[in-house]
């Protein structure tokens, strides 16, 4: 299959919802049990037993700057309806009239100046004009994740940062995308294996971090194709996000992100975003592990077709995966390329 996002039919949301999760369950995954019980000796003294403390562990973490919290995207003041990637460089049509709503961008707004082949600025163009035109390819409603890097950039919602020594997860519960950058010295995976992380593209693909002083430099790679976000601004799976995250102020984080896309682009791409921390007690989002049910399917050219309420009833009637949402909330860590 072609690495590409779609040099014919952008198909990514089909290629996407075809995932399943037997791809994880290999020899290699299930083996990682332990096998035997604690003894009864253990068992017995348990009451008497003195955990350890996580002195030294904590001692490690004060060391780090803290950006743990719930942030939220920070955006210029003259920005346009619904969120971008990169709305300092967003071309936005005329406002809606007052009474008027919109949640996402309004149709032919498109992002300036992202440095795509001659075949993807053709292609990027075509994508725009479809949204004048009332398609829509977002594949979100049809319950695949946003991923990252579009959980960074184009989230409407607040993100979580959750900060250890070894290990930093961004969630948000409202796009079902979690990352995790781990800061314990690993390198990316070169062999296939879900317990690794190297099992092919996933939506968020893998991260890795170190601390150069202030400033936590993440590389992410193994990211399934998709796009920034609705206008619909598209990449690859061949893409490759390095970021530069550090706090200029108490509660201001800035990101900034630079891309390599070879599929896609003729150079890297750089975009810098800025969130704002919650203040005040420090709350987490809460868990979103509910069934999702998707009110859209994705057809064979990529688009987004309605679920109507009667189709919904009879499959979640006949036990169906759209009904229940199953197979649409379990998103494996394996992927297969959009073509």
């Amino acid at each position: 299959m072609s690495t590409r996002i779609g040099s014919a039919s952008l198909r990514i949301g089909s290629a996407l919802a075809a995932l399943t999760l037997p791809a994880l369950l290999t020899p290699h995954a299930l083996a990682q049990s332990s096998r035997g019980l604690p003894s009864a000796a253990v068992i017995a003294n348990a009451d008497h037993f003195d955990p350890p403390k996580l002195t030294r562990y904590a001692r490690r973490v004060a060391e780090q700057p803290d950006m743990s919290g719930t942030w939220t995207t920070m955006v210029p003041k003259d920005s346009g309806n619904g969120p971008t990637f990169d709305p300092v460089h967003t071309v936005y049509p005329p406002r809606l009239v007052s009474g008027e709503a919109s949640f996402g961008p309004l149709p032919g707004t498109y992002i300036k100046g992202i440095p795509y082949n001659a075949e993807y600025q053709r292609k990027y163009r075509e994508l725009i004009k479809e949204t004048t035109e009332g398609k829509s390819r977002d594949t979100f409603a049809a319950c695949i994740p946003y991923g990252v890097p579009r959980m960074i950039g184009d989230a409407p919602t607040p993100f979580d940062i959750i900060q250890s020594p070894d290990v930093m997860i961004w969630y948000n519960n409202y796009t079902r995308t979690e990352r995790r950058i781990f800061l314990d010295g690993r390198k990316h995976p070169t062999e296939g294996s879900p317990v690794t992380g190297g099992n092919g593209p996933s939506y968020s693909g893998h991260s890795i971090g170190r601390w150069e002083g202030n400033t936590l430099v993440i590389d992410t790679v193994n990211m399934a194709g998709g796009y920034f976000d609705e206008t619909p601004a598209p990449y690859s799976d061949q893409i490759h996000m390095v970021e530069r995250v550090r706090l200029i102020a108490a509660n201001i984080l800035e990101d900034r992100m630079t891309f390599t896309d070879p599929v896609t682009m003729v150079r890297p791409w750089v975009v810098t975003r800025y969130f704002q921390r919650s203040t005040g007690p420090k709350s987490y989002l809460e868990l979103n592990d509910r069934p999702c049910v998707p009110n859209v399917r994705i057809d064979a050219n990529g688009f987004q077709v309605a679920i109507l309420p009667a189709e919904l009833d009879a499959a979640g009637g006949a036990g169906g995966s759209q009904g229940s949402g199953a197979s649409a909330n379990c998103p494996p860590q394996s992927a297969t390329h959009p073509h």
